[in-house]
C-alpha cells in the first residue's frame, strides 16, 4: 500500500483525476464495444456482464476516491487501517457479486469477471502512460 501510495504522489492532483476518467470513459467504451460484439455472436448475457463489471470497476474507483476524500477531510486515528478495511469490504463484496453471477449464469459471471479485469487493465495503462509522460515532462522533478 505504501508503494502505491508513493506511485501517486509522483502525480499531481489534477492528473490523478484525468487518469480517473479517462479509464471510466475507456471502460464505457469497451462495455459499448463488448455488448455490440456479443449481440453479433450470440452471446448477449456475456456483453451484459461485461457491462457490469466495467460498471462495478467504475463504482469501486469512485468509491476509492470518495473515501480517500472523507479520510483526509477528518482525522482519522490509523487511516491505512480504515482504507484497508474498507477496501477489504469493497472487494468482498465484488467478488459474491461475481460469483453469485457465476452460479446464476456462466456467461454473464465470466462477462462480468472480464469486465473487472478490463477496468482494472484500462486503469493501469493509462496509469502508467501519465507516470511515463510526468517523468519524461520533468515536471515536479
Amino acid at each position: 500500500m505504501d508503494r502505491l501510495a508513493a506511485l501517486f504522489e509522483q502525480l499531481p492532483l489534477p492528473e490523478i483525476t484525468r487518469v480517473l476518467r479517462r479509464a471510466a470513459f475507456g471502460g464505457i467504451g469497451i462495455g459499448v464495444v463488448a455488448l455490440a460484439l456479443s449481440a453479433v455472436l450470440g452471446h448477449v448475457l456475456v456483453g451484459l456482464g461485461a457491462c457490469i463489471g466495467l460498471s462495478l470497476g467504475i463504482v469501486n474507483i469512485r468509491l476509492v476516491t470518495a473515501s480517500v476524500a472523507r479520510i483526509n477531510a477528518s482525522p482519522v486515528e490509523r487511516p491505512k487501517r480504515v482504507l484497508a478495511s474498507q477496501t477489504l469490504s469493497r472487494l468482498a463484496i465484488t467478488t459474491a457479486v461475481v460469483i453469485g453471477l457465476l452460479f446464476a449464469s456462466l456467461q454473464l459471471g465470466f462477462g462480468t469477471a472480464g469486465g473487472l479485469a478490463a477496468f482494472y487493465f484500462v486503469l493501469l495503462v493509462n496509469l502508467v502512460r501519465a507516470i511515463l509522460g510526468h517523468g519524461a515532462s520533468g515536471v515536479g522533478a
